[in-house]
């Protein structure tokens, strides 16, 4: 508690209120759309696309942007200790910009079924977020430059837009948009847990980094 406590403390605000911006702007531009259709495309934009790279490009800043890096370095607070401090507050946020987005968006009726049932609505932007978060901390800290993070986040975060088919057709289980955009294939679910896994994976190069703390001072 006491190093959550010490997270929070240390937490930058406009890594609270630029997810919050984003959330209030969509939820604005729903309810000025009329037709149902328009709504659900936003409401999946939203979901499927901007929460997914907000969430990576605060994950690719929540390590090493501390003030105090090297005295946390300092007291005996293990690697993945300090992920888990750093990523959670972030992961919270976007759960409950999410959540809230769906709550504002069923106010306006919009229908979410073409995407599945409540749990597939749910896996649809939670995988590319835990993906996104994942390439961000890594990306940084293998880098030891926050930016070049976010910019993986986002390198990643276009190419599979850019490349759907391409990728769809050779690997589309490292596809992190078709829960959004194919709901219905036949892949969805390997997709998802191939992806968990390489997130899983990546989460695991980031702590074996975390603890060579030299290369950040």
């Amino acid at each position: 508690m006491s190093a959550l406590k010490y997270a929070w403390l240390t937490y930058r605000r406009e890594t609270l209120w630029f997810p919050l911006a984003f959330l209030v702007f969509f939820v604005v531009i729903a309810w000025m759309m009329r037709r149902p259709d328009i709504r659900f495309a936003i409401a999946r934009g939203y979901l499927g696309f901007m929460l997914p790279l907000i969430g990576g490009i605060l994950a690719a800043y929540a390590v090493l942007d501390d003030p105090a890096l090297e005295l946390r370095f300092a007291t005996p607070t293990g690697a993945a200790r300090t992920l888990l401090t750093r990523l959670i507050p972030i992961l919270g946020v976007q759960a409950a910009s999410g959540i809230a987005f769906q709550l504002f968006a069923r106010g306006m009726a919009v229908d979410f079924s073409p995407l599945g049932g409540q749990v597939a609505v749910q896996m649809a932007w939670i995988v590319p977020t835990v993906v996104l978060g994942a390439v961000g901390t890594s990306g940084a800290l293998a880098t030891a430059h926050c930016a070049t993070g976010a910019f993986l986040t986002g390198a990643v975060w276009l190419v599979q837009l850019l490349m759907r088919g391409w990728i769809l057709s050779n690997c589309g289980m490292l596809y992190m948009f078709m829960g959004v955009l194919e709901p219905r294939h036949p892949d969805l679910r390997l997709s998802q847990t191939s992806l968990i896994v390489a997130s899983a994976a990546l989460a695991v190069v980031s702590w074996r980094l975390l603890r060579r703390q030299e290369r950040y001072l």
